[in-house]
């Protein structure tokens, strides 16, 4: 797994989102990558040409979506929605994720792909307002 290809995917994905008002240096983000990875993140890519350009980490145990990232000049060409469908196959009975209130974009995505509005408030580190979507099959 190239933990520093996933934490590029991620910071270039992050500066391109809407409303996100801080995205720490890719050293950082590599170093909470291998973290995560650490403590037990499941964590899929997407590759296009070898080049990993979508990122998906999961905590199954949780029922948590934790990350899911897609490179800005590969959205809106079914990537996102793919690695949406590896948590739902991973997470059969549902899962939770939360996202920046500010980022309209991903609402309508998921909204889109099935999940639904549940709860807002704030980020437990960041104290960045956030939304919180829920996807249960059936």
């Amino acid at each position: 797994m190239d933990l520093d290809a996933a934490a590029e995917v991620w910071r270039e994905s992050a500066l391109n989102m809407d409303g996100h008002p801080y995205v720490p240096p890719l050293e950082l983000m590599r170093r909470r990558v291998a973290q995560e990875f650490k403590a037990g993140w499941q964590l899929y890519v997407a590759l296009r040409a070898d080049r990993v350009v979508g990122l998906l980490a999961l905590k199954p145990v949780d029922a948590v979506l934790d990350q899911i990232f897609v490179v800005p000049n590969e959205q809106g060409k079914g990537v996102g929605r793919v690695l949406l469908e590896v948590a739902k196959r991973a997470m059969p009975t549902g899962f939770r994720l939360r996202m920046t209130a500010t980022n309209e974009r991903a609402g309508r995505f998921y909204e889109a792909e099935g999940l639904n509005f549940v709860d807002k408030g704030l980020h437990p580190s960041s104290g960045m307002p956030v939304h919180v979507y829920e996807w249960n099959q059936g």
